[in-house]
């Protein structure tokens, strides 16, 4: 199998930027979109600013929403309203609330989580590996600290 370039090859299709009331990806990407309604298959985009998000088998690198929906996708920062994730992954996702099924969070910061999603480190996690860094700086410094 020979990898083409996006660029050279007529299936894909790559915008920079998008703004519109509704944006429909299917197999194609974006860099920049913002839009009241933003649906993507198999597709991706770095940056979306939307009030309600649906991505099918995609990505996006960094998310603004009120609503933002996932199936068998990822996203990188998730900053929305409510999550919702199905078989999906993001690295980082800051909600009000979270409804996960079968999916994995990195970082999560949310008022209520729904269902069991393999959460890595949530904000009590987070606030008390904070402190015990900064603790532990605190104590180095005077003990080694110059006399």
């Amino acid at each position: 199998m020979t990898d083409i370039p996006i660029e050279d090859n007529p299936d894909v299709e790559f915008l920079e930027e998008v703004q519109a009331e509704t944006v429909e990806i299917t197999q194609g990407g974006a860099g920049i979109v913002q839009a009241t309604t933003v649906n993507v298959t198999q597709g991706g985009i770095q940056t979306a600013s939307t009030e309600t998000l649906t991505i099918n088998q995609g990505g996006v690198l960094m998310l603004e929403a009120k609503e933002a929906s996932f199936e068998m996708s990822g996203v990188g920062l998730a900053n929305a309203d409510t999550v919702v994730l199905n078989s999906a992954a993001a690295a980082i996702a800051i909600a009000d609330t979270v409804k996960a099924t079968n999916s994995t969070i990195g970082l999560l910061f949310a008022g209520t989580v729904e269902g069991n999603p393999d959460i890595k480190v949530d904000a009590r996690r987070a606030l008390i590996f904070g402190a015990v860094l900064i603790a532990t700086s605190v104590i180095l410094k005077r003990v080694f600290g110059s006399r």
